[in-house]
């Protein structure tokens, strides 16, 4: 109001205070869905949802899984010999940076075969028992033992790619071995055995079909079932 009045007796033009409301984008509640999102260079869950999980263990493939123990994109990996441990995201990411700068010249492509969805908290020294977990710290990887963490894939000399995931083991907990297409599946610290055959799985209920899946077949088939579908 005293703007106003002075500018209507002095003549003085004065700016209006509604410019400092001007609306500056969205808030921080309304940019959760952009800012939580993860970058290519992360090592983190593609949503980071931290959700404050257990400790835990790392699992022991039992019933013959061979789930993740072989090359499947590359012709050359690195595989953990050791017992199965928790690498830290920070860990793993350093072991990237190795590889990455010594497959720049050759112009290969790097895998990974893992993701970092642990989520860690740590809780301070001498802190007194209860309320909670403590804040989040770090992501991190539960690898067992045999899992191929880095497949290797491109036109590159084959004394290059050892070298440069020997320099990446150096860089992560427990011991390592690489390995190729024609290396065994490793299913425990001492037994490794042959790749087994590829299990086409439709032939087989084609031959020996269980009443589920005979049911869904004549479903495709039979003109009575297309009478009552979608009802």
């Amino acid at each position: 109001m005293f703007g106003a009045a002075r500018s209507m007796l002095f003549g003085v033009s004065t700016p209006f205070r509604q410019a400092s409301t001007v609306f500056r984008g969205p808030t921080s509640s309304m940019m959760v869905n952009t800012i939580t999102k993860r970058f290519k260079h992360e090592y983190a869950p593609r949503y980071k949802a931290v959700r404050k999980t257990m400790k835990g263990k790392v699992s022991v493939r039992t019933g013959g899984s061979i789930k993740g123990n072989s090359l499947e994109f590359g012709k050359i990996g690195l595989r953990l010999k050791s017992k199965g441990i928790r690498m830290d995201a920070n860990q793993l990411l350093a072991a990237d940076k190795v590889l990455k700068r010594e497959l720049r010249p050759s112009r290969s492509d790097l895998i990974t075969r893992f993701t970092c969805n642990t989520a860690v908290c740590v809780k301070g020294n001498q802190t007194r028992m209860g309320k909670g977990k403590g804040p989040f710290d770090h992501w991190a990887c539960r690898v067992p033992t045999g899992k191929v963490l880095f497949e290797i894939r491109g036109d590159i000399h084959d004394k290059v790619a050892r070298d440069a995931l020997r320099k990446a083991a150096d860089k992560l907990p427990g011991l390592f071995e690489i390995i190729t297409e024609e290396s065994k599946i490793r299913v425990s610290m001492t037994h490794l055995i042959d790749k087994p055959e590829p299990v086409n799985y439709v032939d087989k209920l084609n031959a020996e079909p269980t009443k589920k899946w005979a049911n869904i077949q004549a479903g495709k088939t039979d003109p009575l079932y297309k009478l009552y579908r979608g009802r």
